[in-house]
């Protein structure tokens, strides 16, 4: 299942950045029930209505550590516009995701929720951190990637800018 999931996610990514636009979404998230760490309740629903960059980490994780900085000059650069970030701690405990964000908490200008036992992170088919994932304002998976860089990618800019002029 893993290797389907990988495969089906390289697909798409191959086929967004070679050509495809926003508009043409791919699969909707499955559904989910998640708690931030300040406890709101977040579901696939939040996920509709605003660009969302869905981004799995973890706090051992080295180019998590890199990348988050990036995610919040993002966020930062987009207020205003219909875009939201949320982070999803996994492969790591509780404890650990906690502790970073309290000790970074100037990173996180977006909630961060935490996926016990990586059940909402199998069913996105994130296994490896960090894992980022665009959806458009429809909820659609428009970019799944794997790894660091995504932000740096004049492409990835590209799709972003199309996911927000959407009607």
């Amino acid at each position: 299942m893993r290797r389907k999931t990988f495969w089906i996610a390289a697909f798409l990514f191959v086929l967004i950045f070679v050509g495809l636009d926003a508009d043409a979404g791919g699969p909707k998230p499955p559904s989910f029930e998640l708690f931030s760490l300040d406890g709101k309740t977040f579901t696939e629903k939040e996920l509709i209505g605003k660009t969302t960059l869905v981004v799995f980490w973890a706090s051992w994780c080295d180019v998590c550590q890199q990348e988050l900085p990036k995610v919040h000059d993002l966020r930062e650069k987009l207020k205003g516009k219909p875009f939201q970030v949320i982070a999803i701690g996994f492969r790591d405990t509780e404890e650990n995701i906690r502790g970073y964000v309290k000790s970074h908490s100037t990173l996180f200008n977006f909630p961060v929720l935490y996926d016990a036992g990586d059940r909402v992170a199998t069913r996105f088919g994130a296994h490896v951190t960090p894992t980022l994932f665009l959806l458009n304002k429809k909820g659609e998976l428009v970019v799944p990637y794997r790894g660091g860089g995504l932000l740096e990618n004049p492409r990835f800019h590209e799709v972003l800018q199309e996911s927000l002029k959407e009607a």
